[in-house]
């Protein structure tokens, strides 16, 4: 277990392996969630142009446009990729650094991706651009798990704890 700081100068609460783990394997499933957009979505012309027809038509532009439309869907997808990685970054760290609410948003985003991998699986089969999505729900799902180890959920109580003696309050018993 690697001691961190909890801020306000007092002793270290030791981070077990379990939480690093989870840190880990929630960037893994972040990083090949992105990769996996960038390679079926920025990288499939025929998608996108019918994605940027389909935005030429609603907003009533001339198909003239087509070529900057899917330059505009390219940059605009690029920049949805970056915010949606910076995002999850984010629920990693303070995963890691102890936040109970960023532990459980992270497990309801690898729930709802467990359950549109299945439903995709069954819809459609088990077909080759679906790898990408089990890997990253296989990465989800363990970040899961070692995010509720026993001493994982001990790690979270504490630092709970801890936030709420700062506050002056009382912890649950």
């Amino acid at each position: 277990m690697r001691p961190i700081q909890d801020g306000g100068g007092r002793a270290e609460i030791p981070r077990p392996r379990a939480v690093d783990v989870a840190f880990r394997a929630s960037l893994a499933s972040t990083a090949i969630a992105s990769v996996a957009t960038v390679v079926t979505v920025l990288l499939d012309r025929a998608w996108l142009e019918r994605f940027a027809r389909q935005m030429l038509a609603e907003s009533g532009r001339p198909e003239a446009d087509l070529s900057t439309g899917i330059a505009i869907a390219q940059v605009s997808l690029g920049i949805g990729i970056l915010l949606f990685a910076g995002v999850f970054v984010l629920f990693a760290l303070k995963m890691r650094a102890g936040r109970g609410w960023a532990r459980v948003v992270l497990t309801l985003f690898a729930v709802l991706g467990a359950v549109n991998f299945l439903t995709a699986v069954a819809n459609t089969g088990a077909e080759l651009g679906l790898m990408w999505s089990l890997a990253e729900v296989a990465f989800s799902v363990t970040a899961v798990i070692y995010m509720f180890r026993p001493e994982s959920t001990t790690y979270f109580a504490e630092h709970r704890k801890r936030r709420l003696a700062r506050r002056g309050g009382q912890p649950r018993p």
